[in-house]
């Protein structure tokens, strides 16, 4: 289904401010990775589907969501969780991408290494490496996948041929 693993986006969902924040999460999240995010408000999921967790607060502002017993799972199956930076965490890439809610990789010498400058970013629909900036962030259900604008076109192109077949 995807060319890359997604990651999971978990926050409370009590509210549709919650589920608003968790949605925008899931999208910074894809944006600054290169890689699809899904936010879930239920608990119908398979934590190990997925390639780490990202909560919208700090874990302790689960204790009441739904979507709890999947950070149990993720914490029980030793994922990768990772809460929101604070602001003095957030930095920018010599790219110029800033990260606000994933930690990238900073070398010895304190360069800011990106998904992007690092070539781990990958295009959700073929898998070829992605530039960040160059990408069209697509939502699909509770998902956000970055894709090349070349694979979104095809994908529509092949949506509505698909749909004049079908109604011929």
């Amino acid at each position: 289904m995807y060319a890359t693993t997604p990651v999971l986006c978990l926050g409370p969902v009590e509210t549709p401010a919650d589920v608003k924040a968790l949605r925008a999460l899931a999208y910074n999240v894809a944006y600054e990775l290169g890689r699809p995010a899904v936010w879930v408000t239920d608990t119908d999921h398979t934590v190990m589907d997925y390639a780490a967790v990202y909560v919208t607060g700090d874990a302790t502002s689960l204790r009441d969501a739904s979507t709890l017993v999947l950070l149990g799972e993720a914490l029980v199956a030793d994922m990768d969780i990772h809460e929101p930076l604070a602001a003095d965490e957030v930095v920018t890439c010599d790219c110029g991408l800033v990260h606000r809610h994933t930690r990238p990789v900073v070398d010895a010498q304190g360069v800011v290494w990106c998904a992007n400058c690092l070539g781990d970013d990958a295009c959700s629909w073929c898998g070829e490496e992605l530039d960040t900036e160059a990408a069209e962030i697509v939502e699909s259900g509770n998902g956000f996948y970055p894709v090349h604008a070349a694979c979104l076109a095809g994908i529509r192109r092949d949506a509505s041929t698909s749909r004049l077949h079908a109604s011929a």
